[in-house]
């Protein structure tokens, strides 16, 4: 309890301040202390250069630790904005995030049968939820409970006065199916580790279980998907885009369908990432669920 308490504490005071001054000043300070986690968090920075280095394995080790600490250095600065742009009105925001392919929104919800926006843990996904809940005001959003109900609260009430409607995790299906069957749009991060709840595509060169869920959607209920991501130009500004809509459609069994196409959107995002390396979380724990663990799971579970 007392823990939990201290840590929104801090996080209120961090939030509050970064929330009330320039942005410029706050990103000259998310510059240092990304800078300075480079030497506090020094575990966390030999896996994001292990993964970095099994991502790129052509890549000097020069490139491989300047992306690293552009990494770490733009998640300084994507908290920030988060702090910052929270209580900002769109019109505020427009003014730093230039925004390209939005009518492919209007398209794919006219057909009337909802929207799947992918993303990952890729540029300012955050930022990129609240400018789309508040122009259309039908986005929803997938959001894993935080250990600490404190801040948990804090994070979905700044959510939810932007416009975003929450999904709790635990009733993600029910709830995307809902929302897609209203003509929504839901924001899923396609790149997180499915445990033994997801089927295993390549990603970057290695087995990474994934959810399945995007494509299962998208196939049985005929929905669009659109590949979106919010990432930094320059210092102060950020570019928000939208490919076109994408219709899967049927071709074998649904089990096989679902695999060839979960596959096929982890590359899109993957495609992406190596065009902006140091703009994906590579402290992400994106290929903690082994092959070979979960075969012998299954194994023990067929036995019983």
């Amino acid at each position: 309890m007392i823990r939990e308490l201290l840590e929104i504490f801090l996080f209120r005071l961090f939030y509050h301040i970064f929330e009330i001054i320039p942005l410029s000043i706050g990103l000259i300070f998310a510059r240092i202390i990304g800078s300075l986690n480079l030497w506090i968090l020094k575990i966390r920075v030999k896996v994001v250069i292990k993964h970095l280095h099994e991502a790129f394995p052509e890549k000097f080790d020069k490139d491989i630790k300047r992306i690293a600490k552009e990494t770490f250095i733009n998640f300084s600065k994507y908290a920030v904005e988060f702090c910052w742009f929270s209580s900002k009105s769109i019109e505020e925001k427009n003014k730093y995030v230039s925004i390209c392919g939005f009518e492919n929104i209007n398209l794919a919800l006219s057909y009337g049968k909802g929207l799947i926006l992918l993303t990952g843990h890729f540029g300012n996904w955050e930022l990129a939820g609240q400018i789309i809940a508040q122009y259309t005001n039908k986005l929803y959003a997938v959001a894993k409970k935080q250990r600490n109900p404190y801040f948990n609260n804090f994070i979905n009430n700044i959510r939810t006065s932007n416009k975003v409607h929450i999904i709790p995790q635990k009733y993600a299906f029910r709830g995307i199916v809902k929302a897609i069957k209203n003509n929504n749009i839901v924001l899923i991060l396609g790149d997180q580790n499915a445990g033994k709840n997801g089927i295993f595509v390549n990603f970057f060169g290695k087995p990474a279980s994934t959810y399945p869920g995007t494509a299962k959607i998208a196939l049985k209920f005929g929905c669009p998907i659109i590949f979106s991501a919010c990432l930094k130009q320059t210092n102060r500004r950020s570019h928000l885009f939208f490919e076109k809509p994408i219709f899967l459609k049927r071709k074998e069994s649904l089990d096989i369908d679902v695999k060839n196409y979960t596959q096929e959107l982890t590359f899109l995002l993957e495609k992406w990432i190596r065009r902006y390396p140091s703009q994906w979380c590579w402290l992400h724990k994106r290929w903690k669920t082994k092959k070979n663990n979960m075969q012998k799971f299954l194994q023990r579970v067929d036995s019983f």
